[in-house]
C-alpha cells in the first residue's frame, strides 16, 4: 500500500519544513554575525578616518531584527534578511552538486541582501531613490553558502558544497562590498534628460534637499562598465 495523505504530510513536515526552519535560524545567526563585524568596522574606520578627515561620517545602526546599515561618507551599505526560505529553479547549478543530491534539504536557503544606497537618500528620506543590489547571500541549514553578486563576490563565493560561513568570510564580504560602493561613482545625467521637472518634483526636491537620484538610476552605464573592467582584472 502507498502512503496515506496524512503520512505524506507528516513526512514533509519532518523533512522539508524542519530544514527550512533550520535554514531560517542559521541565516539569522549569520546576519547577527555580520552585525557584530560591522560594529567593529564602525569603530576601526571611525578611528582611522578621523585621523585625516573629521567630517567624514562613519556610522553603524540597526533597523530592527532583520536590517543593518553601515554608513561610510556618501555611501551606505544596507543588509536586509528576508524572512522566508527559498529553493531554486531546476536549472540552477545548485541541483547539479553531489552535496545537494545526497540530501535534498540542503538546497533550501535563507537570503541576506546587500544594497548600496546614497547616504543622502536615506538621511533625507528621498523615498523615490533607488539602491543598487551588491550581493545576495544564500545560507542553508548547515551554514554552507554562496553569493550571487557583483564581481568579485559572485566569483569568489560560488562553491556551495565546500564553503561554510565564518568570521573571515564575513570580513572579506564586507570589505569587497564597501570597495564596490566606493568605486561605483554617481554619474551626472545628460542635460536633456533633466531639462524639465514637474511642480511635484520641485516640491519634493526642496523638501528632501535634492532631486530624485540614485546610482542605479543615473549610473547604470557606469555599473556595466565597472563589471566589464572587473572582468578584465
Amino acid at each position: 500500500m502507498g502512503k496515506t495523505k496524512i503520512q505524506e504530510i507528516i513526512e514533509l513536515l519532518e523533512t522539508k519544513s524542519i530544514a527550512k526552519q533550520q535554514a531560517y535560524e542559521m541565516t539569522l545567526k549569520v546576519l547577527n554575525e555580520f552585525k557584530k563585524v560591522l560594529q567593529g568596522y564602525e569603530s576601526n574606520l571611525h578611528q582611522q578616518v578621523h585621523g585625516f578627515a573629521e567630517k567624514l561620517e562613519i556610522k553603524y545602526k540597526e533597523n530592527g531584527k532583520f536590517e543593518a546599515h553601515m554608513q561610510f561618507a556618501g555611501d551606505t551599505l544596507v543588509l536586509m534578511m528576508h524572512t522566508n526560505i527559498f529553493d531554486f529553479d531546476s536549472s540552477h547549478f545548485i541541483h547539479k552538486m553531489r552535496y545537494v543530491k545526497e540530501d535534498k534539504t540542503r538546497e533550501y536557503c535563507g537570503l541576506i541582501q546587500v544594497y548600496n544606497f546614497l547616504s543622502d537618500s536615506l538621511n533625507y528620506q528621498r523615498y523615490q531613490d533607488l539602491g543598487v543590489l551588491v550581493a545576495r547571500i544564500f545560507v542553508n541549514k548547515d551554514g554552507h553558502f554562496f553569493i550571487d553578486g557583483r564581481r568579485p563576490l559572485g566569483f569568489l563565493y560560488n562553491d556551495f558544497e565546500h564553503l561554510t560561513i565564518n568570521e573571515q568570510h564575513i570580513n572579506n564580504i564586507i570589505e569587497e562590498a564597501i570597495l564596490f560602493c566606493l568605486n561605483f561613482d554617481l554619474m551626472v545625467p545628460p542635460f536633456d534628460h533633466v531639462g524639465v521637472i514637474s511642480v511635484e518634483q520641485q516640491a519634493l526636491a526642496s523638501f528632501s534637499s535634492g532631486f530624485h537620484t540614485s546610482k542605479q538610476a543615473l549610473g547604470f552605464q557606469i555599473s556595466a562598465q565597472h563589471e566589464e573592467e572587473e572582468g578584465k582584472k
